[in-house]
């Protein structure tokens, strides 16, 4: 009586339907826990997270593909179709240009790997530049954390292996950058304060408890570069942090630092100003009467000049 009961619901289209979507929801959720139990194991890479999505993406197409063919309509739409097969190739390129080419680039950068899930890179595309973290991958697009604004930037595969990336993480001194601050050439013509600005700030810089200090000789000086730009002079020395995040902080820090000790030691930012004059309206008129007068003995040289001839 049972099975009879159960082959009866079976026959329900509507009752077999919700079986086939409660399948599916089944499946994707166990391929969640085991890409769940994967991160914990060995970590996240750009491989497995692709690999969850095409699976995912497998699942429901064949759910989905599976409920449409309980309509008869459907059937006899597919058997049409199918017929012929060099149209449902147009068609289904023609739909899903965008979609196959981020597909297809996907797999493209799992192949390659030019970074990982959790890499730090750095991207040039449409004239935009993105730094951030790498969160994740699907067929369609990979999540990065914007380091600027903490902000999710979803790009397109296509774009992104389209794109010139830069794998910060790859690097030996992914953390080092250089800071600068400027003074004026009336303080830089001074040696005795050009030399003090300059342990100022390496001072500061090694003061900072957000800096590290990796140099195997930590007797010499930090190297601080002396650049003469048109109305400034610049000096530059590199800062080094656990992470970027450190860096954008120990910068300001050191800046807000450099504030106080350069005004303690009578030294001056350089910036932007004009020197404005003051005139008395006498002296304006003065002026004014000098330069008639000239113009007018340059037109009485002028008319001499053609008498002559």
């Amino acid at each position: 009586m049972s099975w009879d009961l159960i082959k009866d619901l079976l026959e329900n289209k509507i009752i077999l339907a919700i079986v086939y979507l409660a399948i599916g929801y089944i499946l994707i959720k166990i391929i969640d826990f085991i890409a769940g139990k994967y991160k914990k194991k060995r970590g996240t890479n750009i491989k497995a997270s692709f690999t969850k999505s095409v699976i995912q993406a497998l699942i429901t197409i064949v759910v989905l593909f599976k409920i449409a063919s309980m309509s008869e309509f459907m059937q006899n739409f597919s058997n049409t179709i199918l017929m012929s097969s060099s149209l449902i190739v147009v068609i289904l390129g023609f739909v899903f240009q965008e979609g196959l080419s981020n597909i297809v680039h996907g797999f493209i950068i799992t192949i390659f790997k030019p970074f990982e899930v959790g890499d730090r890179i750095q991207i040039s595309a449409g004239g935009e530049t993105i730094t951030g973290y790498v969160k994740n991958m699907t067929l369609r697009h990979t999540t990065i954390a914007n380091i600027a604004d903490n902000a999710e930037c979803i790009i397109p595969n296509s774009v992104l292996d389209n794109s010139t990336i830069r794998n910060l993480t790859m690097q030996d001194s992914q953390n080092r950058y250089p800071l600068t601050v400027s003074i004026s050439y009336e303080q830089a013509a001074d040696e005795e304060k050009l030399n003090l600005a300059q342990d100022l700030l390496r001072e500061e810089i090694l003061a900072n408890p957000r800096t590290i200090d990796k140099r195997p000789d930590k007797s010499k000086p930090l190297f601080v570069n002396v650049a003469l730009n048109p109305s400034t002079v610049d000096l530059t020395c590199f800062l080094e942090t656990n992470t970027p995040e450190d860096n954008y902080f120990a910068c300001s820090e050191v800046r807000q630092a450099l504030l106080k000790r350069f005004a303690e030691n009578g030294i001056s930012f350089a910036y932007n100003h004009l020197d404005v004059t003051l005139m008395q309206q006498e002296r304006k008129d003065e002026i004014v009467e000098e330069m008639m007068e000239k113009a007018q003995a340059a037109d009485e040289e002028i008319e001499v000049t053609e008498t002559d001839k």
